[in-house]
């Protein structure tokens, strides 16, 4: 409902299905957010590796268009600044690579 209330961008936390998110929006409106922000913290078992996949997996549910890939909700202060480094950099190279995909094709 609310992309049909004309605003540009709706902030989507990491409750929200991605998958049915974008199929609501469409294209009428952008999306904010839904990774999560416990893929950033080491105690959690994670890595540079696995954040880079979750990016991707937010990607590929997302589109690389319409989006602000960011966290579903904020930073809680236990995330690695290694991690959050990597989550920026797999989102631009992931997003790069997808979008010139997509123009080759």
């Amino acid at each position: 409902e609310l992309s049909k209330l004309g605003y540009d961008v709706i902030t989507i936390d990491g409750s929200v299905d991605r998958s049915t998110a974008r199929d609501v929006v469409g294209g009428r409106t952008g999306l904010q957010g839904n990774y999560d922000p416990r893929e950033l913290i080491v105690e959690n078992g994670k890595t540079v590796d696995t954040v880079k996949q979750t990016a991707k997996e937010l990607l590929e549910a997302l589109g690389t268009q319409r989006l602000i890939a960011n966290l579903g909700e904020g930073l809680g202060g236990k995330e690695s600044p290694e991690l959050v480094d990597a989550f920026v950099e797999a989102i631009h190279s992931e997003s790069e690579k997808m979008i010139s995909e997509s123009k080759s094709n």
